[in-house]
């Protein structure tokens, strides 16, 4: 079966709902915070939590998010860092070019509990 021909683009926004949604999926994420700014380049589109940039390596995704109170810090940064690029790679296709994640404040996690 041959490929057809043409282009597929994916929004910028919908770039962000995929990097928003890996965060928000991470273990050790409370939730996300403020509306970060890309270092390098022109911020295309920004939301809580997120902000993505294009730039000749790729799109670059700032992330500021509130981690949860006595989990390692770096490797809760780090598993995000792997989610969402692989959320942007697997799902959208589209070249990672850094991940850069800024934890801005440890929360307790709530707990649930079964009223049944």
């Amino acid at each position: 079966m041959s490929q057809p021909s043409g282009q597929v683009t994916v929004a910028a926004p919908v770039l962000l709902a995929l990097a928003r949604a890996a965060l928000r999926e991470t273990p050790g994420i409370v939730r996300l915070a403020g509306t970060p700014t890309v270092r390098e380049g022109p911020t295309i589109t920004a939301g809580p939590g997120a902000a993505i940039a294009f730039g000749a390596a790729g799109v670059t995704v700032e992330c500021t998010v509130v981690a949860a109170a006595g989990k390692r810090l770096a490797e809760v940064a780090a598993t995000a860092q792997a989610a969402v690029a692989a959320a942007l790679r697997e799902l959208a296709g589209v070249d990672v070019a850094a991940v850069n994640i800024s934890i801005v404040d440890v929360a307790a996690v709530e707990k649930t509990r079964d009223h049944g």
